[in-house]
């Protein structure tokens, strides 16, 4: 379902890596909360995160995917769907494990205010990365996903793509 000549740059990939990214980036390494593990952002509370804004249609989209599959968790499915599309736009091959586990309450969903904030500067994106473990190189490697995709005003309060070849996994 990746080739969608109707969905920015007739392609779904960058918006499924951005929903296994953001469904991943709540994660805390003390509290060993968030993350994809739950797939927590199918309950209000995370969906509404405004850092979440515009993901409703990733889940929507994979929805008859996981019909069709029912026995495939959506905290996997989600991580499948950003780990598919990053090798299908020229990415590395990443290796993906199954075992999450999804939810059956919004008990453990994690708090809003976990996921990346870029208007808020280095510091903040240090804190964000350094709460899931991460040291400065893999931030740096992480951030690069920017190289996929485009902002929407009515999302971010930003608009258009991130580079020139928003469907293709480079440097450019």
């Amino acid at each position: 379902i990746l080739n969608n000549p109707e969905w920015d740059d007739g392609s779904l990939g960058p918006l499924f890596v951005r929903l296994a990214w953001h469904s991943s980036g709540t994660y805390d390494k003390h509290t060993k909360t968030g993350g994809s593990d739950g797939a927590t952002m199918r309950y209000t509370i995370e969906a509404n995160d405004p850092a979440n804004a515009g993901l409703e249609h990733a889940r929507k989209f994979l929805e008859p995917i996981k019909e069709k599959h029912n026995w495939i968790s959506y905290g996997d499915l989600w991580t499948l769907a950003g780990v598919v599309s990053i090798e299908a736009m020229g990415g590395p091959m990443i290796p993906w494990k199954p075992g999450r586990k999804d939810a059956t309450d919004d008990l453990n969903v994690p708090p809003n205010g976990r996921l990346p904030d870029a208007a808020q500067g280095q510091q903040h994106i240090r804190e964000i990365f350094y709460r899931m473990g991460f040291n400065d190189r893999e931030i740096v490697a992480l951030i690069g996903a920017h190289c996929l995709g485009r902002c929407h005003g009515d999302r971010s309060g930003y608009e258009g793509p991130w580079t020139h070849t928003p469907t293709q996994f480079n440097n450019r």
